[in-house]
């Protein structure tokens, strides 16, 4: 007896013959049943396909952090920067280099950015791509330091930095794949740019570059507008000298022999050589010369006065403005230290000047009356500092104390300006700071 598989799931007894044909063709059978089920299995297969929507199939492999983290949660990984210091404090000769780790970085860009505090606006210096391998020898220098991190290195432009402290930041840009990043702030001290002790209201630094151009180096409320007191000769002096008068003579008139706190020396009538009178104005400070100078050069000392502010807008002052030719405390007469700086650099230029600031003693003669007067310079700061070529002091209740000053150092030549300074010593004090300062850093240069 054999027994065979009908579809009803039931057997049926059956007689030998038939039973010995069924055993020959069990093999065929077998193959049968087992190629329908493999069509039924690939059928179900391929309608269950075309449920299952295709974003939930892995199709891809996820190759980096941001596209990992982007998949997993839907939407782009937090970008980040880290090891950036807040502080940097260097010397303007020496490189500024700003650092940071940016992750995930991938070729993303860096932004090196500036505050603008005029506007209130971050500017954008310097650009980098944050890549493996990726270098400006200018400017940047970027390398890994761990998987999906970028180490970035930025140098600061000598030109972006040379003031006495600036506001930095970095700034990472959003891709589709990471979020937009911002440092914290990094705040910059130039270190020869530091702000110097100083007694004096306002003061600067100028070096002479050439003729007509200079360098502000340091200042303090450089821009400030401040009483100058007898500084103001020094346009009283460059307006005698382009007039072409220098080589002829004044006579002294009541009006300029009566200039409170005059020399004492001058007297009406006297006639004196204009150059005598220059050494006059320079040396002791003489209001009264300097009145004299003005009546005889511009007709009058009110016209005077108006040529003095005409030279000072053509010589590209805005916060200069003169109301007498010898400096005593007048409302509207002021000065900063930056355009007085500038001033005594264009005095400079004048060997007639220059002589006068070399000479620490003179004596003077009128021509008619033969009255003789021995100048001695104001200028104390002849016995205290080498390589001083001269320059004018001024002193008055308003203005205080001050002075301007030609020196040289290191084969350049500077001018230093300090306004409001306190009496006594004070402003030679100042003075020698400004020296003491140039010393210790012109020569790594500016």
């Amino acid at each position: 007896m054999c027994y065979t598989f009908i579809c009803k799931e039931s057997f049926t007894l059956m007689s030998d013959p038939i039973c010995e044909g069924i055993k020959m063709n069990k093999n065929v059978l077998k193959t049968y049943i087992l190629s329908k089920a493999a069509a039924m299995l690939l059928a179900v297969t391929l309608s269950l396909s075309l449920l299952v929507p295709a974003s939930c199939i892995n199709t891809y492999a996820v190759t980096d952090a941001a596209t990992a983290a982007e998949a997993e949660t839907g939407h782009p990984a937090a970008t980040s920067i880290t090891d950036c210091k807040a502080f940097y404090n260097q010397f303007l000769d020496r490189d500024l280099i700003i650092e940071a780790d940016i992750s995930p970085a991938g070729g993303r860009e860096v932004q090196l950015q500036r505050y603008n505090s005029k506007d209130s606006s971050w500017e954008t210096i310097i650009t980098v791509n944050a890549d493996e391998d990726t270098r400006s020898e200018e400017a940047a220098e970027v390398s890994r330091t761990a998987e999906e991190t970028a180490h970035v290195s930025i140098s600061v432009p000598k030109e972006e930095r040379e003031k006495t402290s600036s506001t930095w930041r970095f700034f990472v840009p959003a891709t589709e794949t990471a979020s937009e990043a911002v440092s914290g702030k990094i705040s910059v001290t130039t270190r020869n740019l530091e702000k110097l002790d100083l007694s004096a209201r306002a003061a600067c630094i100028y070096r002479i570059d050439s003729k007509s151009n200079g360098t502000t180096i340091y200042s303090m409320n450089g821009n400030d507008e401040v009483a100058q007191a007898s500084t103001t000769k020094l346009m009283t002096a460059i307006l005698l000298l382009e007039s072409g008068l220098t080589d002829s003579t004044t006579r002294i008139s009541s009006h300029a022999a009566a200039t409170p706190w005059g020399s004492g020396r001058l007297a009406a009538g006297d006639v004196y050589s204009n150059r005598d009178l220059l050494y006059a104005m320079l040396l002791p400070s003489s209001n009264d010369a300097a009145t004299a100078i003005a009546e005889r050069v511009g007709g009058s000392e009110a016209a005077f006065v108006g040529m003095m502010n005409d030279k000072a807008g053509k010589m590209g002052f805005t916060r200069t403005h003169f109301r007498n030719p010898h400096g005593l405390d007048a409302d509207g007469h002021y000065t900063t230290a930056r355009e007085l700086a500038k001033l005594t650099a264009y005095a400079y230029n004048f060997p007639e000047i220059r002589d006068c600031w070399a000479t620490q003693c003179k004596t003077i003669t009128s021509l008619e009356r033969k009255r003789s007067w021995t100048l001695w310079s104001t200028n104390a700061i002849f016995n205290y500092v080498k390589n001083f070529l001269g320059g004018k002091t001024g002193t008055e209740s308003n203005a205080g104390c001050c002075f301007t000053g030609i020196y040289t150092y290191g084969g350049s030549t500077y001018v230093t300006v300090v306004l409001g300074s306190g009496y006594g010593f004070s402003r030679w004090s100042d003075t020698k700071k400004l020296h003491r300062y140039i010393q210790d850093h012109a020569a790594t240069g500016y």
